[in-house]
């Protein structure tokens, strides 16, 4: 469920260039941005063992969503003598998805980069967000690429996106139970993860409550159309034997099967409150991974709402590396 807009290509520094003009592209450089930033996109994914048909399908959506835009405009930068140096796109989703503004590409000539121009891009998008009194400036970034992590180092990070690639079927601890939920299950477990994840977004997407709980719900029913019968989706829980009041299982993993070839995202992993604090995060994780190798994927993603430490490090000492973040900025007057 995150934000799929990003950044196609290597940025420079968060200096800005005194010498850039940024002009309203002509249609022959708008074509040339567009097929440059699809061919980087799709590079992008297959650096993270994506499969032609799946980087395919994924290209696909993203133009659908930036034709879809209220508003997308593409700049061309420039530089005196040097002509061309560099692009910069942005977009406006129509509502209900929240007033602001995503920095779909900044691409600088190679020889161009290290000497502000990406600044100076990026400073022109946030100038015309200000400008459509557009309060929030997202962006999606590789944060293990140094160029783009400083050229957004002021933005905050509202998601990011970590995997992992499984070799062996991991074993559960002793003394618990992994099972799939049942239907009796099925609709606590929904109305709870639907107020959980209206939380999340409402901050990450700038939403008020009410819009983030209807965005949730909606969502929810676009993935979920048949429950747990729906193709493709697995919920899974973990029973300690000791379970609180009222609550039949003391962890949950719900898993999207096949979403790409080989790969499988974690929708939502939850442990019930008074349960934490006992290694029960790790182990229905290891659940979920073995319900993931037993479906016939090798890699297991999901998406990490804010600078949740907490999650970060268990995903991470559980072999898992970040592969993406969501940034933004609140832009004020």
């Amino acid at each position: 469920m995150g934000d799929t807009s990003g950044i196609g290509g290597t940025s420079d520094s968060s200096n800005t260039a005194s010498d850039i003009v940024v002009e309203e592209a002509s249609a022959q450089d708008e074509k040339r941005w567009h097929e440059g930033w699809l061919d980087r996109r799709g590079e992008q994914w297959r650096r993270h063992g994506l499969a032609d048909d799946d980087v395919a399908g994924h290209l696909k959506r993203l133009d659908r969503m930036r034709a879809d835009a209220a508003l997308r405009p593409v700049w061309t930068l420039r530089s005196g003598e040097d002509g061309v140096v560099g692009y910069v796109a942005a977009s406006s989703p129509a509502a209900p998805t929240g007033r602001r503004v995503i920095v779909d590409d900044i691409w600088v000539r190679p020889d161009q980069r290290g000497r502000g121009v990406g600044g100076a891009a990026r400073a022109h998008v946030e100038n015309w967000a200000r400008a459509n009194d557009l309060p929030r400036v997202a962006a999606t970034i590789d944060p293990n690429d140094p160029a783009q992590a400083g050229l957004f180092g002021s933005y905050t990070t509202s998601s990011q996106r970590m995997q992992r690639t499984l070799a062996e079927l991991p074993e559960l601890p002793a003394g618990l139970v992994g099972r799939q939920m049942t239907e009796a299950e099925f609709p606590a477990w929904r109305e709870g993860s639907v107020a959980g994840y209206a939380e999340e977004i409402a901050v990450a997407r700038a939403l008020s409550p009410e819009e983030a709980l209807r965005q949730a719900d909606a969502e929810f029913d676009e993935l979920l159309p048949d429950g747990l019968a729906t193709a493709q989706h697995s919920v899974w829980v973990l029973e300690t034997g000791d379970e609180p009041a009222g609550s039949t299982y003391s962890a949950e993993i719900w898993l999207r099967h096949h979403l790409e070839a080989g790969r499988a995202f974690v929708f939502g992993v939850s442990v019930v409150p008074e349960r934490r604090g006992r290694g029960l995060g790790r182990a229905v994780m290891r659940l979920g991974e073995r319900a993931v190798l037993a479906a016939g994927d090798s890699v297991l993603a999901l998406n990490v709402f804010g600078p949740n430490t907490t999650a970060i490090n268990l995903y991470t000492s559980l072999g898992y590396q970040i592969t993406d973040q969501s940034r933004v900025l609140d832009l004020t007057a």
